[in-house]
């Protein structure tokens, strides 16, 4: 009876230690003029002595409609990505340059997993039937990251207190590697701006301009 009188209070103190002191961290995110922006990447990088997790969470990109879906992709370092090709079309995916360089084709309805991206880094992707399709990933040594949303705010649960780099990222930013980023020290829940000192570059179409496409086939 002892046993069973102690046994849900150790439970109950391990579930509240375990889950109770993690802090959030809210990151609103305005272009040079203040307006809000949505689907921008924003990341923590930890303390460089502190053990962080790594998240094992697939990471997916599309191909719809002879285009990337997301435009964007974030993962952390040592995860997976799916390419999902939607289209009832061939596609030869790659990415030219760097370290994460790759090629590989990918037939109608099929899927490709690919988990040896061993560097960090982002990388530009296109293909090599449809060449307006463009599209990027980014791939980051923290557990740390998500993209704002609608409202341009990101939200980020972060176990260990300590001293963080918030860095906000998108590959049409303008600037040294595309990134504006701020250093906090996170002990509470915590909310900042971070406020872009250039307008965002373009974003590309991902459609052909022409009247028509003699590559529909592939």
């Amino acid at each position: 009876m002892i046993i069973k009188r102690i046994l849900p209070f150790t439970m109950l103190s391990f579930f509240v230690s375990h889950f109770t002191f993690a802090e959030t961290i809210n990151v609103k995110v305005l272009d040079n003029k203040g307006n809000l922006l949505p689907n921008m990447v924003v990341y923590l990088e930890p303390p460089k002595d502190m053990i962080v997790h790594v998240s094992n969470d697939l990471v997916e990109v599309a191909q719809i409609d002879k285009s990337f879906s997301p435009y964007i992709g974030v993962m952390q370092k040592g995860s997976s990505v799916k390419f999902n090709n939607k289209d009832n079309i061939s596609h030869h995916i790659y990415s030219p340059a760097g370290e994460n360089k790759f090629a590989f084709k990918i037939n109608a309805g099929q899927e490709y997993i690919k988990d040896d991206f061993s560097n960090t880094g982002s990388i530009a992707m296109g293909c090599n039937i449809h060449d307006w399709m463009s599209g990027h990933l980014l791939i980051i040594d923290t557990p740390y990251f998500t993209k704002t949303n609608d409202d341009g705010i990101a939200s980020i649960d972060v176990k260990d207190k300590g001293e963080y780099n918030v860095v906000v990222w998108h590959p049409q930013m303008r600037g040294d590697k595309h990134t504006i980023n701020k250093l906090v020290h996170i002990d509470n829940d915590y909310s900042l701006e971070m406020k872009l000192l250039q307008p965002l570059d373009e974003l590309p179409s991902q459609k052909n301009e022409d009247d028509f496409d003699f590559l529909s086939d592939y």
